[in-house]
């Protein structure tokens, strides 16, 4: 059974056993999966790969590489094998995020939230793009900027960060007999993984997830002091979006993009990608991307399946991956109606 998120967070607290927790952690898993398509064609596209912006952006998707497979050790600890290549299935571009969760857009924020946006491969201009992901990692209670402009909005979807906290209350709850199974889980540095042996690794790993895409409550920064200030995701994405690094004001307790300058190259067109993919007619380009992104995703599966060399398998394929798709954005070939192809992230029949 795959049931989404929203409807996950609409059974009450008494039915999240053990059951709801393997199915809310498989949930867990395409949401962390869904990020990263859109996260490296921005990252790919990036003229200037030693640039601020190429930077922040990696930096972020290395944190997805670890909150995916946090995800994944999280459900192999309750004994059942994460689905990976079968669970991309229900990743839709463009479409919301799985599952039907929403940001919850703070009305005295001052940056404009839609909580119907779609997450998008590609993009019209490369700020729409950041706007995106500022979007996908929308804080549950955002720093308070100086100025403020009151926007309206109705709150009925979950949000990630409710999500997760039901995840954890669940793995908090004892009568649901968790039985931490280590078997086949992972550990890694690169990206960081660690092994869920019991709770207080399954609060680590939920929390990691939480504080490094949304910051804490009114706090930007993954960890207090004297941990060194590395801003959430969230606060990341802005310092591209305004092109200045984040100020925060801990006396005050507010904070803005009004920084040091950084540094934005110009970035290679990619016109968004259509619903269900390109039509027949793509270049052999395209086909490449999709086939070693298919490959990549039966090697995470593998990875968690008992071979645990499949993850560095995996990390070598996203290698060519991006390789392959740096060269087709490159490229600049042409669309039949209008704009340009890019990689579309497309799991192949085979």
């Amino acid at each position: 059974m795959n049931l989404k998120i929203k409807e996950l967070m609409a059974q009450p607290a008494e039915m999240h056993d053990l059951a709801w927790l393997q199915n809310a952690l498989q949930a867990a898993i395409e949401l962390e999966l869904s990020t990263l398509p859109p996260y490296l064609c921005g990252l790919y596209a990036l003229t200037d790969p030693k640039s601020d912006a190429a930077k922040l952006v990696k930096s972020i998707v290395l944190d997805e590489m670890s909150h995916l497979g946090l995800a994944c050790n999280l459900l192999t600890a309750t004994g059942v094998q994460p689905k990976i290549f079968d669970g991309y299935d229900w990743i839709v571009y463009p479409g919301q995020l799985p599952g039907g969760v929403r940001p919850k857009c703070d009305p005295t924020f001052r940056f404009p939230c839609d909580p119907n946006f779609e997450v998008v491969l590609g993009f019209p201009d490369y700020k729409s793009f950041v706007r995106m992901c500022m979007q996908i990692e929308y804080p549950e209670d955002p720093v308070p900027r100086a100025a403020v402009l009151a926007l309206s909005e109705e709150e009925t979807y979950p949000t990630i960060g409710q999500f997760y906290d039901a995840v954890l209350n669940a793995f908090k709850d004892p009568g649901n007999k968790v039985p931490y199974q280590t078997g086949k889980q992972l550990e890694n540095a690169f990206p960081s993984i660690i092994k869920i042996d019991g709770l207080p690794a399954a609060t680590t790993a939920i929390t990691t997830i939480q504080k490094q895409g949304e910051g804490g409550a009114k706090y930007p920064f993954v960890d207090p002091p004297p941990a060194p200030p590395v801003l959430s995701h969230f606060y990341k994405f802005g310092e591209i979006y305004f092109g200045k690094a984040y100020v925060f004001d801990p006396v005050k307790q507010t904070g803005d993009w009004t920084g040091s300058p950084v540094s934005v190259p110009p970035a290679f067109p990619m016109t968004p990608v259509p619903k269900g993919g390109y039509a027949a007619g793509a270049p052999s380009q395209v086909a490449d991307c999709d086939t070693i992104f298919t490959t990549m995703l039966r090697q995470l599966d593998a990875a968690w399946a008992g071979n645990p060399s499949a993850l560095n398998d995996a990390v070598d394929s996203m290698e060519e991956l991006k390789a392959a798709a740096v060269a087709l954005l490159k490229a600049q070939i042409r669309r039949p109606e209008g704009g340009v192809y890019g990689p579309q992230f497309r799991k192949t029949a085979k």
